[in-house]
């Protein structure tokens, strides 16, 4: 039976959960531990950071110590339905640039993909990625992106399989300096339903 999981808006009655799963060693960013900061941000001002994380404008930091503008765009926080609890299990986020009030496909160097995603490790490899990709398609789509693009480490054999399970097509193996010496592949994904 496939997973079965909901995408949420960012909001103060989820926030507990969120901030649970920063305090247990979880970060929604895959190249650099954040909970540190994400938990600082929190505690200072929750409706800012809220904020922030809808896909308000804000700075994030590099790999090499460089700040640089926000990508904006929508975060959504992934719960796994299919469970009585309703647990907070991940985060996924949807990326893009406009031109003249259009998204355009093109991304900054910095911005390796238009979807960037994890999951909590209690909850990989029971098909909640593969279900949270699908659903964000969607709101590609109707962001008016026709396609994606979405990255992985060569090496990270179970992100490639949710990617594929999505319809990813690989276009290419690359290398990412600013990240890391390690390849990467890049997977262009159709946003039709």
């Amino acid at each position: 039976m496939p997973a079965r999981i909901s995408l949420q808006v960012p909001d103060k009655a989820l926030l507990g959960a969120y901030e649970a799963a920063l305090r247990g060693g979880w970060s929604p960013n895959t190249t650099r531990n954040v909970a540190p900061e994400q938990l600082a941000a929190i505690a200072a001002d929750p409706d800012a950071f809220l904020a922030e994380i809808r896909g308000g404008p804000g700075r994030i930091r590099l790999p090499d110590g460089r700040e640089v503008d926000r990508i904006p765009g929508p975060t959504r926080w992934i719960f796994a339905e299919d469970r009585p609890e309703r647990p907070f299990i991940g985060s996924i986020n949807l990326r893009w640039q406009e031109k003249d009030g259009r998204p355009i496909l093109a991304l900054p160097e910095h911005v390796l993909g238009h979807v960037g995603y994890t999951i909590l490790p209690a909850f990989a490899g029971h098909g909640y990625a593969t279900a949270a990709l699908a659903a964000m398609l969607g709101v590609a789509r109707e962001a008016g992106l026709p396609e994606i693009t979405i990255t992985c480490d060569a090496t990270n054999h179970a992100s490639r399989r949710i990617i594929e399970k999505n319809g990813g097509r690989l276009i290419e193996t690359f290398v990412a300096p600013l990240y890391s010496p390690d390849q990467r592949l890049r997977f262009i994904v159709s946003t039709a339903p």
